[in-house]
């Protein structure tokens, strides 16, 4: 069943469910439950109120399980993508291992949730697919373009958390974009700020100087878009990055603070476009 719903994250999803895991997501699912059917209850109340007529109706469950197992699809797919990101070089041993479990510490995610996407790790290491196969079937059931973007974040993390961007690292992250069906420039603004400053070289720096985003590009509008169009591109992603709207779509609470950092992005490409066209 999970393999017709998630793809390749099938059985990711299934190992990470298991061994006292599934019973944490059962947990936090009947926790979403009752905390919705209060809501329900309260909002019927008042509206009883204001009719004088009725009774509070059942609770519905179903939005809050929704956002349980999207929180779920997004920490095995962490999980499942990290082990074949460490696996570029043609194997994943001990070390590449306990390097995962780090980064999953380093998220700062709690004990049950970081054992998710260990579980997926330990999964995802010697099956078959690929991470581009993880990747599709990510995009696939994951409708939000920030959670796309977010887990492109988190790859760049590990890639770059030895201080060495391998050429095989490199060449996943740049292909990836495509599977998750997310900006290809975003692959350039990546690599101007985490290996960018570093380079050495004036022609090195240069090419970084080249690849730092474009603020037009970050709000996806053109440069010759009007103040009205550049104002509603800016409202609608601000709004799409509203951190109630990303808890409802599965985001693990720790994860919001990363969200905030690409908001902090956005304005600051909203805030150069307004200098730009004021100066002019």
């Amino acid at each position: 069943m999970l393999g017709a719903r998630f793809g390749a994250l099938g059985g990711i999803i299934g190992a990470a469910i298991g061994s006292g895991v599934g019973d944490y997501i059962k947990e936090k699912a009947n926790e979403a439950a009752a905390q919705k059917q209060m809501e329900e209850e309260a909002r019927h109340r008042m509206r009883n109120r204001s009719a004088g007529h009725g009774a509070a109706s059942g609770p519905r469950a179903s939005t809050s399980r929704t956002s349980v197992e999207r929180e779920l699809v997004f920490l095995s797919a962490v999980g499942a993508m990290l082990a074949k990101l460490s696996k570029a070089d043609g194997h994943v041993d001990e070390t590449e291992i306990a390097a995962g479990e780090e980064a999953f510490m380093r998220l700062g995610l709690t004990p049950e949730k970081r054992e998710i996407c260990i579980k997926a790790f330990r999964a995802a290491k010697s099956d078959p697919h690929s991470i581009f196969d993880y990747a599709n079937s990510f995009a696939d059931v994951t409708p939000s373009l920030t959670m796309r973007e977010l887990l492109y974040d988190i790859l760049w993390d590990v890639a770059c958390a030895d201080g060495v961007l391998a050429p095989e690292e490199r060449r996943i992250l740049e292909m990836i974009v495509t599977y998750l069906r997310i900006r290809p420039s975003l692959y350039s603004e990546q690599y101007f700020n985490r290996v960018g400053p570093r380079s050495r070289s004036d022609a090195g720096r240069s090419r970084a100087s080249a690849a730092k985003a474009d603020p037009y590009e970050v709000l996806g509008c053109s440069p010759r878009a009007s103040d009205d169009e550049l104002r509603r591109a800016y409202r609608a992603l601000a709004k799409k990055h509203h951190p109630d709207l990303l808890r409802a779509q599965g985001l693990p609470e720790e994860m919001i603070e990363r969200a905030t950092e690409k908001m902090a992005r956005i304005n600051a490409a909203w805030d150069e476009i307004q200098l730009q066209r004021t100066s002019h």
